[in-house]
């Protein structure tokens, strides 16, 4: 008498609990919120590169009016007695002045150097979290959260002119928003899907 093999049953496995808003069979759609980020990060580090334009391009005439700015606006802040106005201060002293304008353009030229590098380590870790990694999220937060705060926020409390104040404005208000969309969970939820898929 002939047996014949018995093969064990053969069961499927359902598949386990997906995210909310991913099928496991659907292609992995790059979401909105992640378009908005790279466009935040992006926009905030155009606002470092322009800010550091507009001081090389303003060259010694901005450093003259950013000083001029400072002391008419608070002259006790720069340690001027109160009725201190930048005319008086010209007028007495034109070497004196013209000295402390030069000194203040190099300061200036220094933080757009600056600002310009961290604007551009900022475009290339939005590049790096194009597919919203964790790895590449942490690192475009702590590298926009940089190139916005410094040198911008130190720009924003020395008087600036208006054009670089509102670029020194743009770049930190960009920042926090690239942050706040990094760490979203539509954005967690589709570096999840791309791992998977």
């Amino acid at each position: 008498m002939s047996h014949s093999p018995i093969s064990a049953p053969h069961f499927v496995t359902p598949a386990g609990p997906t995210e909310p808003g991913f099928r496991p069979d659907a292609p992995v759609n790059r979401p909105l919120l992640l378009v908005f980020m790279f466009s935040a990060a992006a926009l905030s580090a155009l606002s470092g590169i322009l800010s550091a334009l507009m001081v090389y391009l303003g060259g010694k005439d901005l450093a003259d009016q950013n000083v001029r700015n400072a002391v008419d606006s608070d002259p006790a802040a720069v340690g001027l007695p109160a009725d201190t106005r930048s005319a008086d201060l010209q007028r007495m002293s034109p070497t004196a002045w013209d000295d402390v304008v030069t000194h203040w353009q190099d300061t200036m030229s220094a933080r757009a150097a600056f600002a310009a590098a961290l604007a551009v380590l900022v475009l290339v870790c939005a590049l790096l979290a194009r597919n919203a990694s964790l790895w590449s999220r942490a690192a475009l937060s702590v590298a926009v959260l940089l190139g916005g705060a410094f040198p911008h926020v130190l720009v924003l409390r020395d008087a600036p002119p208006t054009g670089l104040y509102v670029t020194s404005l743009a770049a930190p208000a960009l920042a926090v928003v690239t942050v706040v969309l990094c760490w979203l969970p539509t954005v967690g939820r589709y570096a999840k899907a791309r791992g998977r898929s």
